[in-house]
């Protein structure tokens, strides 16, 4: 059994994992005017999400009671030990690990918020109701930041903090805790999640993030789009109410897009935005994501250049002067581990999608929704970036995932013990 905390600390913990409150060992809370900030690899630097000491705090206080975190536990183990098994047996000079050793810091850490998910499993709704005043606070502030600055793209700088990585990482992770809080909150809150639908839909336009604004666009329609067919049981007038909620979306869209052809903000980046939809309007890959798939062709041709790169990974990752990153979390996991490192993560997915497809008839929609969410975090963004080796979005997704489990997990046990009576 785990030993329940205060709600109040279990929603103060929840809160931090959203909020993209940075600190630099060096200066305090991180303030950088500068939309791309580069710690040039110095730890001091270094912009440290706060949620890295609230999954800390939140897993000590359930100290006394670790058995939930038993699947934790397990998954961290294999994981260390698949990556021990790379340090002994990768491609290359066994001297100099010191970068990959930095690699394996950077991937293991974001883990415990599987276990603090674990700890917490029964607590969504206090946890949706802390992402819920954050985003409502957070959301308005950051656009409204943004317009005092001049410009309608989002800014990083607001004033008191800044927001490190806030269109690459921040922006999937705030949009998809509100697809959390939509499951939990709707019935109970519907005038003030239709508030939070509009904001959030604003500030996903203004990040520019294809992932971000393809998830909200899609999570709206399916959650919306399911409840009015459910109500007009399929009839014309439900289809009708789905496709004028997508006209407006549209037309929404349309609009912040031709104002934005026209803003120049200080940062001087509203011509990047607007050449990111130029390119797909025309039918083009956009520029960023051409570059990515051509780090991946030079990631694959690493990966594979011999048997022994391939199953236990590289001693070193490559020269940041010849590549910055991989764009893909998988890539840059096996470049450096091997496939001997993704076995932990594929056997923690299989078991999960397992559990999940065992249990499909009985789930409640919640947790319908949150495995949606949490495969969607997984394998779908971070196809596309380092997602799960940075602290910020990786302890989030492993929250998330760690509540997903702890629910197929003690219903998976009511079931065995219901079977031997």
């Amino acid at each position: 059994m785990t030993r329940k905390i205060a709600p109040l600390t279990t929603w103060l913990v929840a809160a931090a994992i959203v909020f993209p409150l940075f600190v630099q060992l060096s200066r305090g809370i991180y303030r950088d005017l500068d939309p791309i900030y580069d710690s040039r690899g110095i730890l001091g630097s270094l912009p440290l999400p706060i949620s890295i000491a609230a999954c800390v705090a939140g897993i000590l206080a359930h100290a006394r009671s670790f058995g939930p975190a038993r699947p934790a536990l397990a998954f961290i183990a294999a994981f260390a030990g698949a990556m021990a098994a790379s340090f002994a047996f990768a491609q290359g000079a066994p001297d100099g690990q010191t970068a990959k050793l930095l690699y394996a810091a950077q991937t293991l850490l974001p883990t415990m918020g599987f276990m603090l998910g674990l700890f917490l499993g029964a607590e969504r709704k206090t946890i949706a109701n802390a992402f819920f005043w954050v985003l409502l606070v957070l959301l308005p502030l950051q656009l409204l930041a943004g317009w005092i600055q001049g410009g309608l793209m989002l800014t990083n700088y607001l004033y008191v903090f800044s927001i490190y990585q806030h269109i690459q990482f921040v922006p999937i992770v705030l949009v998809v805790a509100f697809g959390f809080v939509m499951v939990h909150q709707w019935e109970r809150q519907k005038n003030l999640m239709r508030v939070l639908a509009v904001i959030t839909g604003m500030y996903v336009l203004a990040s520019g993030a294809f992932l971000a604004i393809g998830f909200y666009a899609g999570f709206l329609l399916l959650f919306f789009g399911a409840a009015v067919l459910k109500r007009s049981h399929g009839h014309a007038t439900g289809l009708l109410s789905i496709a004028a909620g997508i006209a407006a979306a549209v037309l929404l869209g349309s609009l912040y897009y031709g104002n934005v052809k026209g803003d120049t903000d200080r940062f001087g980046n509203a011509n990047a935005y607007v050449q990111k939809f130029r390119d797909v309007a025309q039918g083009k890959l956009p520029g960023n994501m051409a570059q990515r798939v051509n780090d991946w062709k030079l990631y694959g041709g690493w990966i594979t250049e011999s048997p022994r790169s391939l199953v236990f990974g590289h001693t070193k990752p490559p020269s940041r002067e010849v590549i910055t990153s991989a764009h893909n979390w998988y890539l840059d996991l096996v470049y450096n581990f091997g496939l001997v490192g993704l076995l932990p993560v594929a056997a923690l997915a299989g078991l999960t999608a397992r559990k999940a497809w065992q249990q499909r008839k009985s789930l409640p929609a919640e947790i319908c929704w949150l495995a949606g969410m949490t495969a969607f975090m997984v394998l779908v963004d971070s196809s596309f970036k380092v997602t799960l080796r940075q602290p910020y979005p990786g302890i989030f997704i492993y929250f998330l995932w760690g509540l997903l489990f702890a629910h197929l997990q003690g219903a998976d046990e009511a079931r065995h013990k219901i079977q031997a009576l």
